[in-house]
């Protein structure tokens, strides 16, 4: 490789990099805003085993993190626009929806100058969305705990040191 490949190769990484960072500091900002509407949400629901409830609060939790995920095809879109990749907006968020997702349609390609961004950005995608499926899984698993919690707590109406009836 000669040194103007070498510079070509280290800017297409470097620039691959930076987007993927961006995208992992938008990602935590989705999750960020995602747990804190779980935590500061009405919990009486849940503690009823209320269905409908738990299926309101995880189409939200997944709507805050695939906002997040739009921002992230936004992002590469927009370097690949800045770049001079695609001339087109729409053209660029949809090849980057591909490779984000891990298609590889292959519909559209990338100049070879430029191809090394396609698999940085797949293993970007591949990164956050199992990133959003491990959130997603916890949310679940809160639920599943505050319902076994209060399955297993004991009764508050009885007197401090009074036996259950029957005992």
């Amino acid at each position: 490789m000669t040194g103007h490949a070498w510079g070509e190769f280290a800017l297409t990484l470097t620039l691959g990099s930076s987007v993927t960072l961006i995208n992992l500091a938008i990602q935590l900002w989705a999750i960020k805003h995602m747990l804190a509407y779980v935590r500061h949400r009405d919990n009486s629901d849940l503690l009823d085993g209320n269905r409908r409830h738990e299926i309101k609060v995880l189409a939200i939790c997944i709507g805050f993190l695939f906002l997040g995920h739009l921002l992230q095809f936004a992002s590469w879109a927009t370097l690949f626009l800045a770049i001079g990749e695609f001339q087109s907006a729409s053209v660029a968020f949809y090849h980057s929806a591909v490779n984000f997702t891990s298609l590889g349609y292959g519909d559209i390609v990338m100049s070879p100058r430029w191809r090394l961004l396609g698999p940085l950005e797949a293993a970007n995608g591949v990164l956050m969305l199992g990133l959003t499926a491990g959130v997603v899984l916890s949310v679940m698993s809160e639920f599943k705990s505050h319902q076994t919690q209060h399955v297993f707590d004991p009764p508050q109406s009885r007197a401090p040191g009074e036996q259950p009836p029957g005992q």
